[in-house]
């Protein structure tokens, strides 16, 4: 049976004062994901997730502010027989903060977590999809 790969990564649901979450699309894919990405040597879960979304989305968030929603194995979006396993944090973004999209992001859309619409040809990262089930019905 061969041996299939394995990537880790930091994943941030960031809600805006209105309840939706931030979704993201990175040049060349046609799935939309939470922002984040792989750790940095010697990076911890949270500091890689408070890096990547200011690199992603030109967002300050400070460690404190996320939540740790859980760990969790999908399928990987853009990667063929791939597994993810995800730390999953969320986080209210700071009124102060402007949301631009940046560095590999193409597009950022904001969703209501229980009726995401999007365009064709696009479709929804398994760990986005799932999480987004979770999370439509969960206090924050």
């Amino acid at each position: 049976m061969p041996h299939s790969q394995s990537i880790r990564v930091s994943a941030v649901v960031l809600f805006n004062d209105d309840g939706r979450v931030a979704l993201v699309r990175k040049r060349n894919t046609e799935a939309f994901m939470f922002p984040g990405g792989k750790p940095e040597p010697n990076e911890d879960g949270v500091t890689t997730a408070v890096r990547e979304v200011h690199e992603e989305l030109g967002v300050e968030l400070a460690a404190q502010q996320l939540k740790h929603l859980g760990s969790f194995t999908t399928q990987a979006a853009n990667e063929a027989d791939t597994q993810l396993f995800s730390r999953v944090y969320t986080a209210l973004l700071p009124s102060s903060e402007t949301v631009t999209a940046q560095a590999e992001i193409v597009e950022l859309l904001w969703v209501v977590p229980g009726a995401v619409t999007l365009s064709p040809g696009t479709r929804l990262a398994p760990l986005a999809s799932m999480i987004l089930g979770q999370v439509a019905d969960a206090p924050r």
